[in-house]
């Protein structure tokens, strides 16, 4: 087993179990961050050639933390929290610890796979593999208890809703409440600061056409609880994720996104090992590199990212090796614009993702929809330092179309 590669800085009070082995954490913690920082950097198995993975973005975006947490599948461990006693099981390893023997299908389909025509005929094999596929993936499990109740609905027609609790989402609902408006503030994926009119819910789906957002409870255990709005404006503020760099061995475990990773580093008293790289353009990587006191490393300079279970070492294009334990990509981020472009919302591509467009004035975004539409902050390519003003610019704007109060 490799070393954490989170340090804590003090002595976790909890433990969870992991597969059978009692793992330290600690209150305001993730699971994948308890697991990352207890050496358990390859978490999980691909689907197609059984190869190791571990938690990659750290913020919900990726699915390669996905496990059974109490007893629940297909749970995001890098958006649940830890709680004393929790059980942790992953998923899709053929037995829980030790060699796992669907790792030789990376050695019998050396020269690729496809799966497409792997094993079709006879029908009856055919049936046994799609099982084995399933079961592998942990996709075939049920719940260990399954609450009867059936689904609760709960419909809200607000003045406006913001999607996005972050920098921007935050400022813009702040400054619409303040001048009178009522704001329900939900999240693309669970987190940030909640007003007492927020649901703690993630957005599924905006329908234009019915003028519905819909969006369901990000508890585990709460999964049957759906919420739909329909407001008369509409603010985006979804930020923006990191693209993957395309290098080889960029998804060996132990290699992490830097947008999640500084994001931890920030709720947590973690602290990081000595051997850690950042690899990414000179804006942001250089930057990054500076305040996680890491190397840095241009990308067109690396040839590689070695290791099998976990990240041993980055072998330069000039043929030298870099001892790692931890790698982060830090490429310029991508503005998370799926949400936008379901409201309707145009976008041009930037070079790192698809920002939506917005006209002016305080940006309004051009939209067929039965709302006023906006957006503001990352997912509008406004850089992250300046998210917050522009938030705030956002509401001002929208508050001066509804002719609300200054």
């Amino acid at each position: 087993m490799a070393s954490g590669i989170l340090l804590r800085r003090g002595d976790p009070p909890w433990t969870l179990d992991y597969d059978g082995r009692s793992i330290p954490c600690a209150p305001g913690e993730n699971v994948a961050e308890a697991l990352l920082a207890a050496g358990e950097l390859g978490t999980t198995r691909s689907l197609k050639f059984r190869r190791h993975r571990g938690p990659y973005c750290l913020s919900g975006d990726c699915g390669t933390c996905l496990a059974r947490v109490d007893g629940e599948p297909n749970v995001r461990a890098c958006l649940t929290p830890v709680h004393d006693g929790q059980k942790v099981v992953s998923q899709n390893r053929l037995v829980g610890r030790g060699p796992d023997p669907s790792a030789l299908a990376d050695k019998f389909f050396a020269k690729g796979m496809d799966h497409h025509h792997l094993m079709v005929r006879p029908r009856a094999l055919n049936e046994i593999m799609k099982e084995v596929a399933r079961n592998l993936a942990g996709l075939g499990t049920l719940p260990d208890r399954v609450d009867g109740r059936g689904a609760t609905f709960r419909h809200e027609a607000p003045d406006v809703v913001v999607i996005g609790r972050g920098q921007a989402g935050r400022a813009a609902s702040q400054e619409i409440r303040r001048r009178g408006l009522r704001c329900i503030a939900l999240e693309r994926m669970p987190g940030g600061a909640k007003h007492d009119d927020d649901f703690d819910a993630g957005v599924f789906g905006i329908y234009p056409d019915e003028g519905l957002i819909c969006a369901a409870a990000v508890e585990p255990r709460a999964t049957d609880r759906i919420f739909t709005l329909r407001p008369r404006h509409l603010v985006v503020a979804t930020g923006a994720r990191d693209p993957m760099i395309l290098i080889d061995g960029n998804d060996t475990p132990g290699v992490v996104s830097a947008r999640g990773l500084v994001a931890a580093m920030s709720r947590q008293h973690f602290r990081l090992p000595d051997d850690v790289v950042v690899i990414g353009p000179d804006d942001p990587g250089a930057r990054i590199a500076r305040g996680l006191n890491a190397r840095h490393l241009r990308p067109q300079d690396v040839e590689r990212i070695e290791g099998s279970d976990a990240v041993d070492h980055v072998r330069l294009t000039d043929g030298t090796r870099i001892d790692a334990s931890l790698v982060v990509l830090a490429p310029r981020p991508g503005p998370a614009s799926e949400l936008a472009r379901q409201a309707g919302a145009p976008v041009r591509w930037n070079g790192a993702g698809f920002e939506v467009q917005r006209e002016h004035p305080g940006g309004r975004v051009p939209s067929p929809g039965p709302w006023t539409l906006w957006a503001a902050g990352e997912v509008a390519g406004v850089p992250t330092g300046r998210s917050a003003h522009d938030g705030q610019v956002v509401a001002q704007a929208l508050c001066h179309r509804e002719g609300a109060e200054s």
